[in-house]
């Protein structure tokens, strides 16, 4: 998946999309207007969903996890202290989010790190040559530069374009000091049919993305479902678990748009049928 950012001024929210959605019959899950994105325009909600999307085959092949996966299951609850949800700002740099977040939450499964280390996204959106900074980017490259190049941490290159600006490479650490990375040392495509995915799930998080469609704009909290609006373009986030609720069987998701944003930084989305795309591409890191 490949995104890149357009300029759009029009207000995004609208009362009367949102009436609608909350009409809707047999809804599982809960619309409004995030007050992360209340009174942002257009352009400026668009800047956090990456709107024009070039859907693409996987170049990376897909691989089944075998294994006896529990019927639910959340890193959420097996290693709490392994879960961090951070914020990419206005910036479309979910690409790196999403794929140095599940490098960092599987070392710290893994112990490979004592604790949960905050890696640094904006060493690839700044040094990724191979994507595109805050217009973008494909979630194999991304997997790829961390195993070939690696991040260091964020207490040694902060996030700084969470107004938009990709930034040049750094050569050297926010406090002057030489650049250290952590490289991965492998990854797999493990989105080879839902039990394959939760087998992957028992061994760490998954860098997967979806279809944003407008109505997932309003989301506040459930098991989110499309109902309508046109797609808005594509975006990268984190499976962490699945379970069911009510009979009706979810993904749980971490985002990175902070923590006071859908169910404290996280969504649940349908699971079973490919929701949105979500089922299509996804990653397995291995630390």
């Amino acid at each position: 998946m490949f995104v890149f950012l357009s300029a759009v001024t029009k207000d995004y929210h609208n009362h009367a999309f949102l009436e609608m959605l909350k009409n809707i019959p047999d809804m599982t899950w809960t619309p409004e207007i995030p007050e992360r994105f209340r009174g942002m325009s257009d352009a400026a909600v668009r800047a956090h969903l990456m709107p024009e999307t070039v859907q693409q085959v996987a170049t990376a092949e897909k691989v089944m996890i075998v294994g006896e996966a529990p019927a639910a299951f959340s890193w959420l609850e097996v290693r709490p202290n392994c879960m961090v949800v951070r914020n990419q700002g206005q910036c479309g740099s979910c690409w790196a989010f999403s794929s140095v977040g599940p490098l960092a939450d599987n070392r710290c499964i893994s112990k490979k790190d004592s604790g949960r280390v905050v890696y640094s996204e904006q060493y690839p959106v700044s040094c990724d040559g191979g994507n595109h900074g805050c217009d973008g980017g494909y979630l194999t490259k991304a997997m790829a530069f961390l195993k070939n190049t690696g991040t260091p941490t964020d207490r040694c290159v902060s996030y700084k374009s969470g107004n938009g600006a990709t930034g040049k490479c750094p050569s050297k650490c926010d406090d002057g000091s030489n650049i250290a990375t952590v490289r991965s040392a492998n990854y797999q495509n493990v989105c080879a049919g839902e039990i394959g995915i939760k087998n992957a799930l028992t061994h760490g998080t998954l860098q997967t993305a979806f279809t944003v469609y407008q109505d997932f704009m309003y989301y506040k909290s459930g098991i989110y479902q499309h109902k309508s609006g046109a797609s808005q373009g594509g975006h990268a986030v984190v499976f962490v678990g699945y379970g069911e609720e009510s009979g009706v069987k979810y993904w749980v998701v971490r985002n990175s748009w902070g923590t006071s944003w859908g169910e404290r930084g996280y969504f649940r989305i349908l699971r079973g049928n490919n929701e949105c795309g979500i089922e299509h591409e996804c990653y397995l890191i291995y630390p």
